[in-house]
């Protein structure tokens, strides 16, 4: 099998081109580009000439006007710093680990001990319960008593 040169397919593609365009010529588009360019009459109410053709588009086409609307930001205002509350005072230390002598009563237990609504942990050993200071207290019903 012959191998054609891309120089002799090129030629024939243009050649092929060339026997379309004229079979497919119109002669309707040819009298069309005869025709002279549109253009108003002195009035500028209607044509002066007709039938006429549409003129060519200039090159380069000039830009369409179109007016030009720069809005300025708004400035944008710095947000006012936050007042910080005050830190209210730490409870000492005696009053956290010595839990007072009322009856605290029990949110949860499971079978190690108790939570007290006061959010402390008591855990079971022997009969009673024990608090986190190492104290043993006891337990009735929902409530818990130091």
């Amino acid at each position: 099998m012959s191998l054609i040169k891309p120089a002799v397919l090129t030629a024939a593609f243009l050649l092929g081109m060339l026997v379309c365009e004229v079979a497919w010529a119109d002669p309707a588009t040819d009298e069309y580009a005869k025709l002279p360019v549109c253009t108003l009459n002195a009035d500028g109410t209607k044509l002066a000439v007709e039938p006429c053709r549409t003129a060519p588009a200039q090159k380069p086409m000039p830009r369409r006007p179109v007016p030009q609307t720069i809005e300025r930001m708004p400035q944008a205002q710095r947000a006012q710093p936050m007042a910080i509350p005050a830190v209210p005072p730490s409870p000492s230390l005696p009053s956290l680990s010595a839990p007072s002598r009322a009856a605290v009563p029990t949110t949860s237990c499971d079978a190690a001990g108790c939570y007290g609504a006061n959010g402390v942990r008591y855990n079971n050993v022997g009969k009673g319960v024990m608090a986190p200071s190492g104290k043993v207290c006891t337990r009735a019903g929902g409530a818990i008593q130091c």
